[in-house]
């Protein structure tokens, strides 16, 4: 992994754009549903920093090539994996479970839960968390609060 740059900014749009087939399903002409993408991702952006302040934005990468992205708040009282994304080609291989695995790692030398929401939709993402050890702990309408406790083992 390393920290996300201003280059990385086509990589991120066109990751997103992969990730919201419920936005890439609108009929709308290609150049606005662009339009309406960059909109999104860029409205996303700005609701993580002011809701996650200090948290690290990473590029993860397989052989040095993008692959995906993942947002964390390492914060005193929880860490919290707000999002994770991989492209369609590295889904399945192994990454997002060898990355939450190393969270849950660093949540429990810290003595801190590990907290992530899912969509309800996400039945892929939902079935690697389960397995991984997490816990629903609230519906939130549209996805569902898990927690991991750090007394668990990954």
């Amino acid at each position: 992994m390393r920290p996300v740059r201003e280059a990385d900014r086509a990589f991120l749009i066109s990751l997103y754009r992969e990730t919201r087939d419920d936005l890439a399903a609108l009929p709308l002409p290609p150049a606005a549903l662009t339009q309406m993408l960059v909109m999104q991702f860029d409205a996303q952006a700005q609701s993580y920093e002011r809701g996650f302040p200090g948290h690290h934005w990473d590029i993860i990468l397989h052989r040095d090539t993008p692959v995906g992205q993942i947002r964390v708040l390492r914060g005193t009282d929880e860490f919290v994996a707000i999002d994770l994304s991989l492209l369609a080609a590295s889904r399945g291989r192994g990454i997002g479970s060898h990355l939450l695995r190393n969270l849950q790692q660093e949540a429990r030398t810290a003595g801190l839960p590990l907290k992530l929401s899912v969509e309800h939709r996400n039945t892929r993402a939902r079935a690697l968390y389960d397995r991984l050890g997490f816990v629903a702990v609230k519906d939130l309408g549209a996805h569902l609060a898990m927690c991991w406790p750090s007394t668990a083992r990954p």
